[in-house]
């Protein structure tokens, strides 16, 4: 009993540990983006001697960050929708189904998982098809990438619902279509939103697919507009702290508003399949 007493309490530490590794960097950058020059550049935890709000307006008014947010939207929604649909759609497609070509399939997902980004080949073929430098092209390749997860994440989750819930459905009527958006979507909802937000904040806070191929600084995302912001402000920490929190803060809002469902999509598909 002591043993096992003792090694949830090494286990409670190591977690708080860990826990600790990801928040008190991020509280440095919170409390010193109220900061005046010389405190911020300490990078320490303490309170600010004066609290600056107008670092905030400054970033506003010469970092370019609004203009990066609505383009960083532009990219991120279409993409999240998109490849959290398709994944979905195919998941069930190829769980439900117990033939050659399904299993053949599902690996060819997963192959894509260890693909890595091939820059110029990619570039090429972007030319080829005149599409470099569109938010479209940035869209396709963001969610080339994101499949692959997707896929296997929605069959692993869909492999631990029930079939006798399609085949009552398929006895009430129900068509293909009827049967996945009304009765196995409210189902899969753990696992899509899980997809919703890594998905989200991968393409959110990715910064070199947009610099390779976008190749303009008026379709530049807020990763973008934040690396040109440091580079004009890198003795300036609390500005470059300051915006880096307008950045990191929708996706961590997200994150927290939707944590619950998180947790259970992602515990439901290590476990089932």
């Amino acid at each position: 009993m002591k043993k096992k007493k003792a090694e949830k309490i090494i286990l409670f530490l190591v977690m708080v540990a860990l826990a600790l590794l990801y928040i008190v960097p991020f509280l440095m950058m919170g409390l010193g983006s109220f900061k005046n020059q010389a405190d911020a550049a300490k990078f320490d935890l303490s309170l600010p001697t004066q609290w600056i709000f107008s670092n905030y307006k400054r970033v506003l008014e010469s970092g370019k960050i609004l203009s990066g947010y609505i383009n960083s939207l532009i990219v991120t929604v279409p993409v999240t929708l998109v490849s959290v649909f398709l994944g979905a759609i195919s998941g069930i497609v190829i769980s439900r189904r117990n033939d050659k070509m399904s299993h053949g399939i599902y690996y060819y997902f997963i192959f894509g998982l260890t693909l890595t980004l091939q820059t110029a080949s990619i570039f090429f073929l972007l030319q080829a098809l005149h599409i470099y430098g569109t938010f479209f092209s940035v869209i396709c390749i963001f969610i080339s990438l994101r499949i692959p997860f997707t896929v296997m994440t929605f069959c692993s989750f869909v492999k631990g619902v029930p079939r006798e819930i399609d085949e009552a459905a398929i006895m009430d009527g129900c068509n293909f279509w009827q049967m996945t958006l009304k009765i196995l979507m409210p189902i899969l909802k753990p696992i899509m939103v899980t997809n919703v937000v890594i998905t989200a904040i991968d393409v959110w806070n990715n910064f070199m697919i947009p610099l390779f191929y976008l190749g303009s600084a008026k379709k530049a995302t807020v990763s973008m507009a934040i690396y040109s912001f440091f580079g004009r402000y890198n003795r300036d920490w609390q500005y470059v702290f300051a915006a880096l929190m307008l950045v990191v803060l929708p996706m961590l809002l997200l994150f927290i508003i939707l944590q619950k469902h998180i947790i259970a999509g992602m515990t439901a598909g290590a476990v089932k399949g």
